[in-house]
């Protein structure tokens, strides 16, 4: 029988999560900024604000932000799913299709923070 021995996550597998999700949520917000207008910018910022400070607290070693990451990305993807269901109703795939890849980039992300979480905390063999 072969023994299997956990791999702790590498540092690069982290950061590319963090870029995949601070890429989608800047693509989102300067979307909106550049698309509806700078009427709602601050409401529009605190998304992106409040990702890029976990991101930095989660960078620098707290374990706790692994898991305030994916409150935003569970957020946005109710929130988004709609505006791509309406896309979709409306005929404009295009924007259905551009908010597609911004959601899938951050359940990718979400994917990487939780799998290196479940690699790290695999029991050793027996």
């Amino acid at each position: 029988m072969t023994a299997t021995i956990p791999v702790p996550a590498k540092r690069a597998d982290l950061t590319v999560a963090i870029t995949l999700l601070l890429l989608a949520e800047a693509t989102f917000f300067f979307t909106f900024v550049f698309v509806i207008g700078p009427f709602a910018l601050p409401i529009r910022l605190v998304p992106l604000a409040v990702v890029l400070v976990l991101c930095v607290a989660f960078y620098r070693g707290s374990s706790w932000a692994r898991w305030a990451l994916l409150v935003p990305v569970a957020y946005r993807v109710w929130r988004v799913i709609l505006l791509i269901a309406a896309a979709w109703g409306l005929g404009r795939t295009g924007i259905a299709l551009f908010l597609s890849f911004i959601i899938v980039a951050e359940l990718f992300a979400a994917f990487i923070l939780i799998d290196s979480y479940l690699v790290r905390r695999v029991p050793p063999p027996r």
